[in-house]
């Protein structure tokens, strides 16, 4: 009778205890994305790989062939083209909208791409949708669906605005430990 309460008893403490997550120093993401502006339509493959506060964002042409990198962490970021010139500013949105002509929500991708608001914006608007997640942030409608994996994440985004439209496929996640 004790030995079946205490093993009653493990049991339950077992079920209670939760194991703890191993921190993450970071992850890498790849896919394909496409963008609509105006009456202009862009496609390209991407590599996205955040470790801590540094991102990177590699975007290449259908055979391949860099287009553009990016990175950026708080404070500082640089933006080389296809060209091979590099331009650098004091964050990623304005370099990005400098070297293009409009504006990307380069710094917010960093937590949109997993389905989270970016901490250091206010949140409009968010709600669970089907098999996915409606955030309204910083002027940007950002729609995550197609969770899958463990951890649960996204694979599928888009991100709109009245002159803007982005669709981001990923086809890997990787954490890095």
């Amino acid at each position: 009778m004790r030995l079946g309460f205490v093993l009653l008893l493990l049991f339950m403490l077992a079920g209670c205890a939760s194991t703890p997550q191993a921190t993450r120093a970071g992850y890498s993401a790849s896919g394909r994305v496409a963008l609509k502006v105006a009456n202009e339509r862009h496609y390209a493959q991407f590599d996205w790989h955040q470790l801590g506060e540094q991102s990177e964002l590699s975007l290449s042409g259908p055979l391949g062939q860099t287009a553009a990198e990016l990175r950026f962490s708080p404070g500082r970021a640089s933006f080389r083209g296809a060209n091979q010139r590099e331009i650098t500013a004091n964050s990623a949105d304005e370099l990005i909208a400098e070297a293009l002509g409009w504006p990307l929500p380069v710094s917010g991708l960093r937590w949109w791409l997993r389905g989270e608001p970016d901490p250091e914006l206010a949140v409009t608007s968010q709600s669970e949708i089907e098999n996915g997640r409606l955030l309204l942030q910083a002027g940007w409608h950002i729609e995550s669906s197609d969770y899958r994996g463990q951890p649960s994440l996204p694979h599928k985004l888009t991100l709109s605005r009245s002159d803007l439209e982005i669709k981001v496929v990923i086809s890997e996640w990787q954490w890095n430990p």
